[in-house]
């Protein structure tokens, strides 16, 4: 997983040049080029990046047999699986499509997808603000930490190395 250590990131637009008004993305789940790797067998396509709060909303892809590594969230979580299913190792339910979550701010969990999964599992989660990645869900440490800002610039990077315009995500910048 390409964990950001922790710096100062900023969207890299100039006030004037952010956008108020509604938008829409056109996800492709069948473009491979759209999904940005973020571990292995885990990957994203994004939807928003929040700049007033450090947020962020994709849909996570993840194999069979991958797992994130252990993370808690500064802030509460909302996801709903649209395809395949995926659990919390910290948790004894399985989430299958059309499972609803919500996930409180501080709440530590490792998320996986069985290896026997016959297909991936695709979510659409909604990060209201940060995400900490640790050691151990137990009294672990802090190991480095995500936003919507250490997210967008993974996404600007993978856009440069597939050939597309980076310029697409500035549209989801609100």
């Amino acid at each position: 997983m390409p964990i950001q250590q922790f710096n100062f990131f900023t969207d890299g637009l100039q006030p004037g040049q952010r956008q108020t008004s509604d938008y829409i993305v056109n996800t492709n789940l069948e473009d491979e080029r759209l999904w940005i790797p973020f571990g292995p067998g885990v990957a994203f396509q994004p939807c928003q990046f929040n700049v007033s709060n450090g947020g962020f909303i994709v849909i996570l892809r993840a194999d069979p047999g991958a797992q994130m590594p252990p993370h808690f969230h500064s802030t509460s979580v909302i996801g709903y699986t649209l395809k395949g299913n995926w659990r919390y190792l910290e948790h004894d339910w399985s989430a299958v499509p059309g499972t609803f979550i919500y996930e409180p701010a501080g709440e530590a969990h490792t998320l996986i997808v069985d290896p026997s999964s016959a297909e991936p599992a695709m979510i659409l989660f909604v990060v209201t603000g940060g995400f900490i990645y640790i050691d151990k869900v137990d009294q672990g440490n802090m190991l480095a930490y995500d936003d919507g800002f250490t997210i967008l610039e993974i996404a600007r990077r993978h856009y440069l190395e597939v050939g597309l315009d980076p310029k697409l995500l500035d549209a989801m910048i609100r």
